[in-house]
């Protein structure tokens, strides 16, 4: 069980170390209010929590005015330390509290904590005073902070620049608060190196630990049930039965899971190549570790564009989290014993399990796997996998803290998740199945995600990662080329689409009897290209697929059809979206060796395929 102990400064069991200063300032001058100058020090049995402000730090802005965003970010700050002088982290939370005496809305007040973004106060989450003098409560930030850890802060405040001389709200107004800070002592497992974006636990999702040989137990969130440093990511799962209850450390039998998800935390990284190829030219060997920072939602978005700039992955932006839950495998059909049955073009929720050893969800159109996905489970803002977020695991994969090689293809011929090759293909798509190639269901070809051969198909190399990631199925993901008016394409043609409304791409008309897209943040556009699958220029950074250029050709057989287009990462097979397929798939399938894997890439039409399969992403 968590633990806890609230201390306050007020009170009998509490902690809020309060009282950091006084900002006081009225539109025509700012009034400098001297603040404490001595340490806040409280103790309660082991734990001692202390908050002091450094000399001369109080924020002076004499004669000031309205000022840019720019020109903020310019003055002097009160700075101030937290210092955690226990055996046990805390979390805690700085508020800036509204004095009552206070006359100017916040919402004419900018803010600056360190780096994290420059808000409105009044955009601020808002909570409840902790100061009887408090009329209103915003949060600057809530962290956790290790055993012996120091933290340095500098606030910054100004009236925002957008304010005139006309406005009598801010006109001889003033604006007082304090800053705040609440400690909570609190025994559950965070990792420094996360910085915040551990993962994020809610109702009906149960945290485990995966013994080596598939055991799932559930997880004691009071020890260490992962970490990324040593490239155990996080892992939990849905329960078949949810009135069952298991203790921590307790066996969870797969007959009562649903479905495995794995924890991607928030990172920024560091841009290696643009991906602007336009043409297949020569591949080169540019595999390399990707450079990652876990950075929470909180700080500062890092807008890098050219190489050694870091970008915050657009994959987080979109949904505003600290992380994502992905599905550990591709999705499967509830109740399908062989791989025909898994070939179901419908929508039903209830169908969904997602697990190893089943056969994946194949022939379906890309609505139906969406709309699936979607109302999966709503209540952690489930949907159908994106190619961003596609290209966020596989960037994280690829870093320090993920397996850092080729993923080992899963080659089972019957499409069962989690697999992997005996043996590292030696060529690529052929058209048989031949020893350079092998694919099959038989032990001797293809084992299951549980065993030495099965991990090399993870993410991480370990039973802790993501599964079917390299062959299986090839995967739709919610990711689509526009028209030259930049709306999203439905598809090919009448005959061959996604079931979204909208014009097609090889065909004069339009699909307007179908559903409209949904909102913008569930899929990714990418701009409109004619009859040209060479062209991988047209990316996203972030998504894996322009920035693992050059690309070149490479011919597996005597027979010229089967000359394929390879990337220079691992030779993993690509294939850029067209007006003529403009929708985005990922992994490539059990037969295609060597040109299978994390960054392969392939377009297709939208519509039912026998090959295609779809992942689910929950954003909470």
């Amino acid at each position: 069980m968590e633990k806890k102990q609230k201390m306050w400064m007020i009170g009998t069991i509490s902690i809020i170390v309060i009282i950091l200063g006084i900002v006081g300032f009225s539109y025509a001058y700012w009034l400098y209010i001297q603040a404490q100058t001595t340490t806040n020090l409280v103790t309660t049995g082991c734990f001692r929590f202390i908050f002091e402000e450094q000399a001369n730090s109080n924020i002076q802005l004499l004669e000031a005015y309205p000022i840019s965003d720019e020109d903020g970010k310019k003055l002097t700050p009160y700075t101030f330390t937290i210092r955690n002088e226990c055996a046990q982290k805390a979390k805690y939370t700085i508020r800036l509290e509204i004095d009552q005496i206070s006359t100017m809305n916040e919402k004419y007040i900018k803010s600056l904590l360190n780096t994290n973004l420059i808000k409105k106060v009044s955009e601020l989450k808002e909570t409840t005073p902790s100061l009887k003098q408090a009329k209103k409560s915003y949060i600057l930030e809530e962290l956790t902070i290790n055993a012996n850890e120091e933290k340095n802060y500098e606030l910054r405040l100004w009236i925002d620049g957008g304010v005139n001389s006309e406005n009598t709200e801010v006109m001889n107004k003033t604006f007082e608060g304090k800053v705040t800070i609440e400690a909570d002592y609190d025994t559950k497992y965070t990792e420094n190196i996360l910085n915040g974006t551990d993962p994020v636990i809610k109702d009906g999702l149960i945290p485990v630990t995966i013994a080596a040989n598939g055991e799932v137990r559930k997880a004691d969130e009071n020890s260490e049930w992962y970490s990324y440093e040593k490239k155990n990511w996080a892992n939990a799962v849905i329960l078949t039965d949810e009135s069952v209850s298991y203790q921590e450390n307790e066996i969870i039998p797969e007959t009562n899971i649903e479905s495995y998800f794995v924890w991607i935390p928030r990172y920024r990284y560091q841009i290696f190549d643009k991906g602007l190829y336009a043409n297949l030219t020569n591949v080169e060997q540019k595999e390399q570790e990707i450079k990652i920072e876990f950075e929470s939602k909180e700080q500062q978005i890092k807008k890098g564009t050219k190489e050694g700039d870091w970008l915050t992955h657009p994959a987080f932006t979109a949904f505003d989290t600290n992380g994502m839950w992905v599905g550990k495998f591709e999705t499967s059909f509830l109740g399908a014993t062989n791989s025909e049955d898994c070939k179901q073009n419908i929508i039903d929720a209830s169908k969904i399990t997602i697990k190893p050893n089943v056969h994946s969800w194949r022939g379906i159109q890309i609505i139906n796997a969406f709309e699936n996905s979607y109302q999966y489970k709503r209540e952690y803002d489930s949907h159908m996998m994106k190619n961003t977020e596609w290209g966020a695991v596989a960037f994280l994969s690829h870093s320090k803290y993920g397996q850092m090689a080729s993923i080992r293809i899963n080659n089972n011929s019957d499409y069962i998740t989690g697999y992997a090759s005996v043996t590292e293909p030696t060529c690529g798509y052929t058209g048989t199945n031949e020893e350079c190639n092998q694919y099959n269901n038989t032990a001797e070809i293809t084992k299951p995600y549980n065993t030495e051969v099965g991990y090399l198909a993870s993410t991480t190399g370990n039973i802790s990662g993501i599964y079917d990631m390299s062959g299986g199925s090839y995967e739709y993901v919610m990711s689509v080329m526009t028209d030259k008016e930049g709306k999203p394409l439905s598809g090919k043609s009448s005959s061959e689409n996604s079931g979204f409304n909208g014009t097609y791409g090889n065909e004069v008309g339009n699909l307007s009897a179908g559903k409209a897209f949904p909102n913008s943040k569930y899929y990714d556009t990418y701009g409109y290209l004619e009859n040209n699958m060479n062209n991988a220029s047209i990316r996203i950074l972030g998504d894996a697929t322009g920035e693992m250029g050059p690309f070149g050709s490479k011919l597996y057989s005597t027979n010229s059809n089967y000359t394929r287009h390879i990337g220079s990462w691992y030779a993993d097979e690509i294939w850029a979206i067209t007006n003529n397929a403009p929708w985005m798939l990922r992994g490539s399938s059990v037969m295609f060796g060597q040109g299978a894997g994390i960054f392969a890439f392939s377009s297709g039409t939208g519509a039912q395929e026998g090959m295609t399969s779809f992942r689910v992403v929950f954003s909470i």
